[in-house]
């Protein structure tokens, strides 16, 4: 596949650093093969940020208007510069210059993830995409944890029947995809796995840290991340950072990292000297950065 068009369709809007930086790393490495490529700049309905209520939504905004700034500012050149805000904006109106359609990676086939709650959202299963039109290419693409019911494998499979390649980034979605599409599905590694760690310095941004930090970076069930980094911390004598725009300390907690946006996130990760962490990211980037790490798993 050579000098194509090529529009990525994945979950980039929400202020989550995986989900921008494997965006930007698919981008990246698309464009470093000779593609011309874009990620197509679909708004979905967001899990993240959470819809608070007035005045809550407002206290959110303010609190986090530099952070929203700097994850729009790292993906500002990557996106389209034409914008879709809904299901059925995609789904009636897509016509776009592009040769080949790709969906991945992240949790793109997690219908949590899909800013429906628990419905499946066509649009990242390229439902929205003219098979005459375009090629249709699943890179990563995952499903999480969610594994489909019958009803819901009766809606995917007409759409990933127009795929020409199925790709995911883990075993246990290749094997649960395969046991109902009869199909090959590959295991690829994820985006941010691609570019090495001088690829990734060149979009890092400096930020005031202590000179030696154990940096936590949790998904969920912070309080028992934050108490193994502890541990190692007060073994070493560093100083434990934990991302986060709360304007107090969590227990066990030194120094916040406050108003972070995916640039600032790799910097922390570079000038690190332990990471502890439970996200798959979390772990994909202290790998990146060579560091000590712990990945603490339920």
């Amino acid at each position: 596949m050579k000098n194509k068009k090529v529009g990525i369709i994945t979950i980039h809007s929400d202020l989550n650093y995986g989900a921008a930086l494997q965006a930007f790393a698919l981008n990246q490495v698309l464009k470093d093969h000779g593609h011309s490529s874009e990620i197509i700049n679909y708004i979905k309905i967001p899990n993240f940020p959470p819809k608070y209520s007035f005045p809550l939504n407002i206290v959110f905004w303010l609190s986090n208007r530099k952070r929203f700034h700097r994850f729009r500012n790292f993906l500002k050149s990557s996106v389209t510069k034409k914008s879709w805000n809904s299901i059925d904006e995609m789904m009636s109106s897509f016509n776009e210059d592009f040769d080949v359609i790709v969906s991945g990676s992240d949790q793109v086939w997690n219908p949590f993830c899909g800013g429906l709650v628990t419905k499946i959202n066509p649009v990242y299963y390229l439902a929205f995409a003219d098979h005459e039109k375009y090629k249709k290419v699943a890179y990563a693409s995952s499903l999480g944890s969610h594994r489909f019911t019958e009803e819901e494998k009766r809606i995917v499979s007409k759409w990933f029947l127009e795929y020409d390649h199925l790709s995911t980034r883990e075993q246990a979605g290749k094997e649960h995809l395969e046991s109902f599409l009869d199909r090959d599905v590959k295991v690829v590694v994820d985006p941010t796995l691609l570019l090495d760690r001088e690829k990734w310095l060149r979009e890092a941004k400096r930020i005031r840290l202590p000179e030696k930090y154990v940096l936590v970076y949790y998904f969920d069930e912070r309080d028992e991340v934050i108490r193994v980094a502890r541990k190692i911390a007060d073994k070493y004598g560093y100083k434990v950072a934990l991302f986060t725009n709360m304007p107090y300390k969590f227990e066990g907690v030194d120094y916040n990292i406050r108003n972070c946006g995916p640039s600032q996130f790799l910097w922390a990760f570079e000038n690190a000297s332990y990471v502890v962490t439970n996200s798959f990211h979390g772990t994909a980037f202290a790998v990146n950065f060579n560091k000590d790490f712990i990945s603490v798993i339920k």
